[in-house]
């Protein structure tokens, strides 16, 4: 009984959410701690990968409407796109975080660029036994994730920057 209780008050505070909650909540508990994990890890691929795709997702988010009664799958996805289109011409941080994150899910993007999932790789770190000629960098400790000659790592954290500064409104703003 108990049991049924908690979920039914967590049904109905969930109903109360905003979309705006809904995005915050997504990049505070899903966005921010997988690029975290890609910190801890910073020459893992999955990692790196998993957080391209939670970075890419968050057009989802916030092309929900705010009135859940509103919700209409076709008018989503074509806002999503919309969206996702609007935030690669706005950061490239973002447009290679999506890029990576589709070549990974795709094997291939569809994008003029074509990136394949063999393009992002790990740089091994200048570690004895992990080092390999021309492509680990001396002096680098810790490896890195590369994709199109630049650290993953910084295009995430950068695209989490960019994430950061949306709100609801400024994407309302700039969809009228």
């Amino acid at each position: 009984m108990r049991q049924e209780k908690a979920i039914a008050c967590t049904v109905s505070v969930n109903e109360r959410r905003g979309a705006v909650e809904d995005y915050e909540r997504y990049v505070n508990e899903i966005v921010e701690p997988t690029v975290d994990d890609f910190r801890q890890l910073p020459s893992s691929v999955r990692i790196g990968f998993l957080a391209c795709v939670a970075i890419d997702h968050s057009v989802d988010y916030l092309a929900f409407p705010g009135d859940r009664s509103q919700w209409d799958g076709k008018e989503h996805h074509t806002r999503r796109a919309a969206l996702r289109r609007q935030f690669k011409e706005e950061s490239e941080h973002f447009r290679l975080a999506s890029e990576a994150a589709n070549a990974f899910k795709h094997v291939k993007t569809t994008s003029k660029r074509g990136l394949e999932a063999s393009e992002v790789y790990e740089r091994p770190p200048a570690l004895a036994g992990r080092m390999m000629a021309g492509a680990s960098m001396v002096g680098d400790r810790t490896g890195a994730v590369v994709v199109d000659g630049r650290n993953l790592l910084r295009v995430v954290t950068e695209a989490l920057r960019f994430l950061r500064s949306k709100t609801r409104e400024d994407v309302n703003e700039d969809q009228s």
